[in-house]
Formats: C-alpha cells, sequence, structure tokens
C-alpha cells in the first residue's frame, strides 16, 4: 500500500468538498492524487471491506465518550431549631477589701 492512498484518504476528511464529492469530482481527485487502479476501485466501491483490504487492517478499533456526570450535591442544611444562644458569664469584679462571694 502506497502513502498516497493514506494522503488521499486524509485530503477526502480534511476537504468538505471533497467529503461531499460527485463521482466525476473523485475520479480527479485520485489522478492528481496519483492513485493506483485497484486503489480508486476500492474507493469508488464505498466498499469499507475494500479499503480495509489495502491498508491492511484486520481489525476495527471501536471508540465510545461518554459525558461526565455532573456531581452530587451535598444535601442541604434544612432550617431547624437554632442553637440557644449563651448568656453572658457573670464577671464579679473584686474591690479592695472585700471577700469574694460563695
Amino acid at each position: 500500500m502506497s502513502n498516497n492512498m493514506i494522503g488521499f484518504l486524509e485530503n477526502v476528511g480534511r476537504d468538505a468538498a471533497l467529503r461531499h464529492a460527485s463521482r466525476e469530482q473523485l475520479l480527479l481527485a485520485m489522478q492528481d492524487g496519483q492513485l493506483a487502479p485497484a486503489q480508486r476501485t476500492a474507493v469508488l466501491s464505498n466498499s469499507r471491506a475494500a479499503i480495509d483490504a489495502l491498508l491492511g487492517t484486520d481489525d476495527t478499533l471501536y471508540c465510545s465518550n461518554f459525558p461526565a456526570k455532573p456531581p452530587k450535591k451535598a444535601p442541604g442544611k434544612k432550617p431547624g431549631k437554632a442553637p440557644p444562644k449563651k448568656k453572658p458569664a457573670k464577671i464579679e469584679t473584686l474591690s479592695a477589701g472585700k471577700a469574694p462571694r460563695h
């Protein structure tokens, strides 16, 4: 298999005009790309198996992309009873000469 076949297929994939080209336009592009007759037949046959045979691929690899799941939200706090407010502690001051009360 020549590099011409790979280059031609890459060009077809890049160029929207070639991707949706008519048979005649593909023939002209293949002549410009200097594809061999067997390669032209494989491309024009619309047969994946024919192209795979020319490229020498035996297996097909499939890949799937799955969207990421959004993260779960943490459970929200339910409005409930507010914790009781603490009363400020009494501060006793000691005056000179007075003993603290118990």
